[in-house]
């Protein structure tokens, strides 16, 4: 008889082992369902926690500052992907320009040319997202600023070494934390 209620109650212990075990499969499978159904998709603006909900457009927009002297002498803004590419054809058009007035043996390249005054560069990149709550937002996504004095004769080709790495930077930093399409 011992026997038969020892079977009966491990028999029970089983029954809501499997029980427990389908109810929190069920749980976790509702948990995914609804968040593929309602995404919880949040980025931070002012200081405020937004939910996005589904996002349906994503893009990247980097703007490079380089002021000398506390006088901005050339802006890019363009898409993250792209930035560097104009970037240095901005800086091949200054040099172009130079070169007009240079003679023969004078001439500089991009890879020789340099800013003879103190210069700032300043690098920032905003994301802007569309979705399912706010139509159009943006987001700043990260911000450099770097200094150098005209003893330095920082390059053009340093200026477009830095913009490509902060380029990458950004980008993964984008796509670890804020890249809600993939």
């Amino acid at each position: 008889m011992n026997s038969n209620l020892a079977d009966c109650n491990e028999m029970k212990k089983r029954t809501i082992i499997a029980i427990s075990v389908v109810i929190l499969a069920g749980l976790i499978g509702a948990w995914n369902l609804y968040r593929v159904i309602y995404p919880h998709h949040v980025i931070n603006v002012d200081g405020k926690t937004l939910n996005l909900g589904q996002v349906y457009s994503q893009h990247l927009l980097t703007t490079v500052v380089i002021t000398a002297d506390g006088e901005t002498i050339l802006t890019v803004t363009a898409p993250i992907n792209t930035v560097v590419k104009q970037l240095t054809t901005k800086l091949k058009s200054e040099v172009d320009e130079v070169n007009h007035s240079l003679p023969v043996g004078a001439k500089m390249r991009l890879a020789t040319a340099y800013f003879n005054a103190d210069i700032t560069l300043h690098f920032s990149t905003i994301a802007t997202y569309s979705g399912q709550h706010y139509a159009a937002i943006s987001m700043p996504l990260e911000a450099v600023t770097v200094t150098y004095t005209a003893n330095d004769q920082l390059q053009f080709d340093d200026i477009i070494e830095l913009a490509q790495r902060y380029q990458n930077k950004t980008q993964q930093t984008f796509n670890d934390h804020y890249n809600f399409i993939k």
